[in-house]
C-alpha cells in the first residue's frame, strides 16, 4: 500500500514562494519528467510519528505523529507493545535499535493503514531520553536506514527532556498577543481570530510549559538575486542589517513578558534553490559568511537571539553524516538550467533532499494541469517571478524567447517541488519550533508570515515619486532585502526606503536625484545603501 503524504496544495504554504500570478500557462508539461515512475518513494513519507520517551515506561516526553495516528492516544500500550518485542541492530549502526510491528499489531495506532512499521530508537551521548520514531515499511534500502538515524541524530529534541513545570501565569497567551502585535503580518482574510491563535498557541505550550526559550524557524536570507536590476551587489546590505536588527529587538521585547525570552533560527534556503535563480553555490557561502559576520556586529553582546544554519549544515553534521555513501544517492537526479557554478558538496545535499524528502510522486505535474487549481496558481507565480528574475542572466542572453520559456516553466516545477522537499526536511529536523514565514500567510498554521522588515524602519515603495506603500495582490511575495536594496533620501527627513535598484539608478541617470551607494561596512555592522537627494 502507498500512504497518503501531506503535500502543500495551498500556495500559502510554500516557504519560497514568488509571487503568484495568472499570466502564465504550463505548456510545456509534456518536457516535465515524473520521478521515482510515479511512486513516492521519500523516507519522509515513510515517517509517522517522531517522539522522545524516557527510559521508564509510564514517563512521556514528546510526540509529533502525521496520517491521523493514534500513537498519542494510547501512549502507554504503544510502550508496552514495542519493549516487549525483539529488537535488532540497524544495518547502518548498532546504536539504532529497530522493532518490527505486524501491520495486525501496528494497525490500532495507525488508524488501520494496513502495513507494517518499523520502531527505530536512539539515545545521544548527551542525552538520557530515548528518542524513537515510527515508519512504514515499504521500499526499504540503506539510504532510508541511514535517513532515519540522521533524523534521529540532528532533529532538535533536546528540550524535551526537560519536565513540565506549572507556572501561574499563561505565558502562552502573552507570547501570542506579542506576536500578533509586533511581528505577525495580517493579510486579507486572516485566520488568526478563527483557529490560528489556538494552532500558535500550542505549539508555543512545548516551549513556555517547560518555562524554556521560545524557539522559531525562519527559511530565509538564501544570498541575493542575481537580477541587477533589483540588488546592489551580491553581499548583505542594509536590507540584512535591518531586518536582524528587528529581529533580535522582538526576542529582547518578549523577554520583558516572558523572561526565558526567543531565539531565531535563520534556515538559509540558499544552497536549495541557488542553481534554479541563476547564482553560483560559492556566491551563497560568501553571503552567508558575510550575514554571520553583519549579524555579529549588530548582535547584543552576550545574548543569543539569532542562529545559523543551512542545507549543508542540516546534512553534514552529527554521528551520522560520517558514514554516509554517496553512492546511496547515485539514482538521484539534480537538473541544472542555469549555467551557475556547482559545488559538489552542495549538489550532494541537493540529492539527498530530494531523495529523502521529495513527496511529489507526480501528482504536481497532475495538479497544475487542472484548471484553477492552487498549486497550478502557484506554479504560475513561480513562472512570471523567475521569468522577471532570470531575464538578464548572461546564460539566456543566446536562447529564443520560446526557449527561455520553457526551461523557465522547468525551473518554476523544480523550484516547487524542492520547496516542498526543504518544507519536510525543516519539519523533522525542527518538529516543535514555531514555523515563521516572511511570506503573507492566512496564518492558520503550520507557517505565520511576519514582515522581516517593519514601516517603521523601512517604508516600501515602487517610485521615487510615489512614497506610498504600494498595494501587494497576490499577498504570496512580500519584498525582501535579497530581491530589493534599501535608499536614503535626504530631504525625506532621513527616512529609508526599499525598492528595486533599477528605481534608483534611472533616478540617477536622469538627473532627478544626485546621490551614490555605499558600501557595507562589514567592520561597524552597517549596510550598504544609496544615500540620494533631490535636485532642485
Amino acid at each position: 500500500m502507498t500512504l497518503k503524504n501531506k503535500i502543500t496544495q495551498d500556495p500559502e504554504q510554500s516557504e519560497s514562494s514568488p509571487a503568484s500570478s495568472h499570466s502564465s500557462s504550463p505548456e510545456i508539461l509534456k518536457d516535465i519528467t515524473i520521478p521515482h515512475n510515479g511512486l513516492d518513494l521519500s523516507t519522509y513519507s515513510k515517517f509517522l510519528a517522531l517522539y522522545c520517551r524516557s527510559d521508564k515506561n509510564d514517563d512521556f516526553y514528546s510526540l509529533e505523529e502525521k496520517q491521523n495516528c493514534e500513537f498519542g492516544g494510547q501512549w502507554s500500550i504503544f510502550v508496552n507493545t514495542i519493549t516487549s518485542l525483539d529488537c535488532s541492530g540497524s544495518e547502518v549502526s548498532g546504536r539504532i535499535t529497530e522493532r518490527i510491528l505486524p501491520a495486525s499489531l501496528a494497525n490500532k495506532f495507525t488508524n488501520n493503514l494496513g502495513v507494517a512499521v518499523k520502531v527505530s530508537e536512539y539515545t545521544r551521548d548527551d542525552e538520557r531520553q530515548i528518542r524513537g520514531c515510527v515508519t512504514t515499511i515499504e521500499n526499504e534500502n540503506t539510504f532510508n536506514n541511514w535517513f532515519i538515524y540522521h533524523i534521529l541524530d540532528q532533529s532538535r529534541l533536546s528540550l524535551s527532556e526537560h519536565p513540565i513545570v506549572a507556572k501561574e501565569v499563561k505565558y502562552h497567551e502573552l507570547f501570542a498577543d506579542f506576536f500578533a502585535e509586533n511581528l505577525k503580518n495580517t493579510i486579507v482574510n486572516d485566520q488568526w481570530d478563527f483557529g490560528g491563535r489556538d494552532y500558535f498557541i500550542e505549539r508555543a505550550r512545548y516551549f513556555t510549559d517547560r518555562y524554556l526559550r521560545i524557539e522559531c524557524i525562519l527559511p530565509a536570507f538564501p544570498c541575493k538575486s542575481s537580477n541587477e536590476q533589483k540588488v546592489y551587489g551580491s553581499v548583505p546590505d542594509k536590507g540584512e542589517e535591518l531586518a536582524l536588527k528587528r529581529l533580535i529587538k522582538a526576542t529582547q521585547d518578549l523577554a520583558d513578558i516572558y523572561p526565558p525570552g526567543m531565539k531565531i533560527w535563520i534556515v538559509s534556503d540558499g544552497h536549495v534553490f541557488s542553481d534554479c535563480i541563476g547564482v553560483d553555490d560559492d556566491v551563497v557561502t560568501t553571503y552567508t559568511t558575510k550575514l554571520h559576520e553583519l549579524y555579529e556586529r549588530v548582535a547584543i553582546p552576550g545574548v543569543d537571539a539569532i542562529g545559523f544554519c543551512g542545507l549543508n549544515e542540516l546534512f553534514f553534521s552529527g554521528a551520522a553524516s560520517d558514514i554516509f555513501n554517496q553512492d546511496w544517492v547515485s539514482d538521484t537526479d539534480v537538473a541544472h538550467y542555469t549555467g551557475t557554478q556547482i559545488c559538489p558538496k552542495s549538489d550532494l545535499s541537493r540529492q539527498i533532499l530530494m531523495k529523502g524528502c521529495d513527496t511529489d510522486a507526480g501528482r504536481l505535474r497532475k495538479q497544475i494541469a487542472i484548471k484553477d487549481h492552487p498549486r497550478l496558481h502557484l506554479y504560475r507565480g513561480f513562472s512570471r517571478f523567475m521569468m522577471e528574475d532570470l531575464s538578464l542572466l548572461t546564460h539566456f542572453q543566446s536562447f529564443s524567447r520560446k526557449q527561455f520559456k520553457k526551461t523557465i516553466s522547468k525551473i518554476a516545477f523544480n523550484m516547487i517541488k524542492r520547496n516542498d522537499a526543504y518544507s519536510n526536511l525543516v519539519e523533522l529536523i525542527f518538529p516543535h519550533h514555531l514555523r515563521i514565514s516572511i511570506h503573507a500567510h492566512t496564518n492558520s498554521g503550520p507557517k505565520f508570515g511576519i514582515k522581516v522588515i517593519s514601516n517603521d524602519q523601512c517604508s516600501i515603495v515602487s517610485s521615487l515619486e510615489d512614497l506610498e506603500e504600494p498595494k501587494f495582490e497576490d499577498f504570496l511575495h512580500i519584498p525582501t532585502p535579497w530581491h530589493n536594496c534599501v535608499v536614503k533620501v535626504e530631504d525625506e527627513k532621513e527616512k529609508y526606503f526599499l525598492t528595486k535598484s533599477k528605481v534608483i539608478k534611472d533616478a540617477l541617470e536622469k538627473g532627478m536625484y544626485d546621490g551614490e551607494w555605499k558600501d557595507t561596512r562589514f567592520d561597524i555592522g552597517e549596510g550598504g545603501h544609496f544615500v540620494i537627494k533631490k535636485i532642485s
